[in-house]
């Protein structure tokens, strides 16, 4: 266990804490705004902390970071973020306890969490300081609210297949694309995920329709790069991607519901 000090974002929380509430309960819940508020967590929280009127420790404002703690923040930077329902899953904690270790986090000046979707919860991501405590390679992640249902499908799958099935390892998307020489190197479609076992399976998470040519095209990749391709699809995606696979040069490809069902994973993988 090692220490991280925080000093410097102490003084500015303490004194932006406590002006803008009337403000900020003026405003509505959209997502933009969700956005915002969430963001404000780590003052908010220290704020009140700091109002509490107890004597002040000697080491206030610096931080213990556990084997659990590096181990957390390494896979929310595989994952580009996680939701506070997966982080509770993951500690296999309640949610309030996965929010507690959110705010401990963003405290710290680890984390920034916020509302990226207003129909999921709040997602977590690492800080260039939470990289260096991670002692992560991947770059630092920038919210993207487009991108936020799929990051959220794909680490459900994960969680599915490597925690809670133990299928395989997972490797993530980051780490295949940073097997490649270099980024002007010609490379085949990457996979959401490798579920790497006895077989490293592709893993893809379809959540929009793409055209059928691109489909195709990825089809193609995959299944000639590696033993076996699973697509999870929502339903009314499922017809077309059956299609595709089933046309598919190596017909090493199996399509999947989303969101995924145990039994079915087991009995394929058990066969694959």
């Amino acid at each position: 266990m090692w220490v991280v000090t925080n000093h410097g974002s102490e003084a500015h929380n303490k004194a932006s804490g406590s002006g803008s509430t009337h403000q900020k309960n003026q405003r509505d819940e959209s997502p933009s705004n969700l956005f915002r508020k969430e963001t404000t967590l780590a003052t908010e929280t220290f704020s009140n902390r700091e109002g509490s009127g107890r004597r002040a420790r000697r080491d206030r404002g610096s931080f213990q970071v556990s084997e659990r703690d590096q181990e957390l923040l390494s896979l929310v930077a595989e994952q580009y973020a996680v939701t506070l329902d997966q982080l509770a899953r993951l500690i296999g904690r309640t949610h309030r306890t996965a929010r507690g270790l959110r705010d401990r986090w963003c405290n710290a000046g680890w984390t920034r969490s916020a509302k990226l979707a207003v129909q999921l919860p709040p997602f977590v991501w690492l800080t260039s300081r939470g990289s260096q405590v991670a002692q992560s390679s991947f770059r630092t992640w920038e919210p993207n609210q487009g991108l936020a249902s799929h990051i959220e499908a794909v680490t459900n799958v994960r969680l599915l297949l490597e925690r809670e099935l133990r299928l395989g390892t997972w490797e993530c998307e980051r780490a295949v694309a940073q097997s490649f020489a270099s980024r002007s190197e010609v490379r085949a479609h990457l996979p959401d995920g490798v579920l790497a076992g006895p077989q490293r399976i592709a893993i893809e998470v379809e959540l929009t329709l793409k055209s059928r040519a691109r489909l195709d095209a990825i089809v193609r990749d995959l299944g000639e790069s590696y033993e076996q391709v699973w697509y999870f699809a929502t339903p009314r995606l499922m017809f077309t991607l059956q299609e595709v696979a089933s046309l598919a040069r190596w017909q090493n490809v199996t399509v999947h519901r989303y969101p995924p069902v145990a039994a079915e994973l087991i009995g394929d993988a058990q066969t694959a």
